[in-house]
């Protein structure tokens, strides 16, 4: 079976999506579409870096750049939904 290298760790062949050369469950072959900043998505579900993100809308979903991201309904950052504002931020000592 030929695997095509998507974009981002993606790949996929006729039947199965990868990540990393790790199986995807859940993900639709024949119509998945990675987006950017390692977000992907088929038509039911929405992934980053290869994990479904639970309750994300993939119909509306849409990768904004540097890991930020939206739905209809919430905001992500590297794919965890946040609420407020802003993104939460990460200070590393």
């Amino acid at each position: 079976m030929p695997i095509t290298n998507l974009a981002f760790g993606y790949s996929k062949d006729p039947w199965t999506v990868y990540f990393a050369g790790q199986k995807i469950q859940s993900a639709s072959a024949t119509s998945f579409e990675v987006l950017n900043d390692g977000y992907a998505k088929d038509p039911w579900n929405v992934y980053y870096m290869g994990k479904k993100i639970e309750g994300a809308s993939a119909s509306s979903f849409q990768s904004l750049g540097k890991g930020l991201a939206k739905d209809a309904f919430n905001r992500y950052h590297l794919g965890q939904k946040y609420s407020g504002l802003t993104p939460p931020t990460h200070h590393f000592h």
